[in-house]
């Protein structure tokens, strides 16, 4: 990713993050539960070092905006700890699968289901961060202040691109 120069251009770690859980998915679809599991481990590590740079450095910065409706800085770290809830649970059922079971294409099933709720969650709460987090720092911040904040971001966050 080139150094972005604004917030708003961070959707793209987003989507970076959302092509790694498809994969988990495209491998359990397969029937491959070793990579399945893998690289739902690789997004769960990286989705938590993403929320933690978050809550640790931007969200901070959020109050400077001043009062945004449906963008409290709480609403955030609250669906952060729901998102890693739900996560830590797919991954148990994952890590539970047993292709050798009678059942293994329902128990199957049942994670996909749960997945679901999770991914509606994500999806949520990333649409909320682009449409009021992303937009309101790049307004409160200098040029300068937002390139630093933004290089410390990166620099949390980076050496876990999906895409390394």
């Amino acid at each position: 990713m080139a150094a972005p120069t604004d917030f708003v251009s961070l959707g793209v770690l987003h989507r970076d993050l959302e092509e790694l859980f498809l994969q988990h998915q495209e491998a359990l679809m397969g029937l491959d539960l070793p990579t399945a599991r893998e690289r739902l481990a690789r997004y769960r590590e990286e989705l938590t070092r993403h929320l933690e740079a978050e809550e640790a450095l931007l969200l901070p910065e959020l109050p400077r905006a001043g009062r945004i409706r449906g963008a409290a800085p709480e609403l955030f770290t609250g669906e952060h700890q729901r998102m890693r809830e739900l996560l830590a649970k797919c991954q148990d059922a994952v890590d539970a699968l047993d292709a050798s079971a009678p059942d293994h294409r329902r128990a199957v099933l049942r994670v996909f289901d749960m997945e679901s709720t999770f991914k509606h969650l994500e999806h949520h709460h990333s649409l909320r961060e682009e449409t009021y987090l992303f937009p309101a720092l790049d307004g409160v911040l200098g040029e300068e202040e937002r390139r630093a904040l933004l290089a410390a971001f990166l620099a949390r966050t980076e050496a876990t691109s999906p895409r390394a």
